[in-house]
């Protein structure tokens, strides 16, 4: 079956001595595995240099035997200007790149997915925003992943007001159900409110959103925790995202 479609490339990797399997993300597919025979040898034969996150045609022969299939064309749409000498673009999109590897499973389709992967790199490219927090909330939303952020774990009532977050199971608590993790972390007001309106509303009315410095720091760290939580490991990139941009 031959297939044709517009993919973003998360990754890729070396094969054999010529040439390479690349994983992408596409609309129509999902997340598709290609191998992409005699690149290393010839870079010309494909025109594209298979940048992370570049947006590119590809046209794979779907095999019915495996989720690796041959691509053979790969062309070059737009790479979004993200370089690896721009450190800020190169690190934001590589913390996205790992959790759209993470989250989603091979060629189960999603376009929404998609068409957030575009919006957060036209952001990355056109404004000086950190949107990380944006992308992690939808793409958690998007993926089924979404986080519990409207009623309390423990009984299960709306959380109105006073909430705390349980680094050990993941979510909300109320002050009644605190007792069940003494450890939890208070949040502010502005943290919900902010991760519950950004799960509703458009991209670009997310970006207007202006987030207190103390309510995007408790923003990060319970994504990163609820990550963490819900799929078995912190995100290796956002570590070494914040040790090197985020001081």
């Amino acid at each position: 079956m031959i297939c044709s479609a517009p993919a973003f490339v998360l990754r890729s990797f070396d094969f054999r001595e010529t040439s390479k399997i690349v994983v992408f993300f596409s609309k129509e597919y999902g997340k598709v595995k290609g191998i992409l025979k005699g690149i290393r040898k010839d870079p010309r034969k494909f025109s594209t240099s298979l940048a992370p996150l570049s947006l590119n045609h590809i046209i794979f022969y779907k095999k019915r035997t495996s989720e690796i299939h041959l691509v053979s064309q790969c062309d070059l749409i737009d790479d979004f200007g993200i370089s690896r000498g721009e450190l800020k673009a190169y690190g934001f999109s590589s913390v996205a790149i790992e959790l759209i590897d993470l989250l989603m499973p091979v060629e189960d389709s999603n376009p929404k997915v998609f068409d957030l992967i575009f919006d957060f790199l036209n952001t990355l490219k056109s404004h000086d925003q950190d949107t990380r927090p944006i992308f992690q909330i939808k793409m958690l939303a998007l993926s089924g992943f979404k986080p519990h952020f409207d009623s309390c774990l423990g009984c299960d009532t709306k959380i109105l007001h006073e909430a705390y977050f349980s680094h050990n199971r993941g979510g909300l608590l109320c002050p009644r159900c605190l007792y069940q993790d003494k450890k939890a972390e208070m949040t502010l007001p502005g943290t919900i409110a902010s991760i519950l309106y950004i799960e509703k509303s458009a991209w670009q009315n997310c970006l207007r959103l202006a987030l207190l410095p103390s309510v995007k720091k408790q923003l990060e760290g319970i994504l990163s925790c609820f990550v963490h939580f819900h799929v078995g490991r912190p995100l290796k990139t956002e570590r070494l995202v914040h040790e090197f941009l985020d001081r």
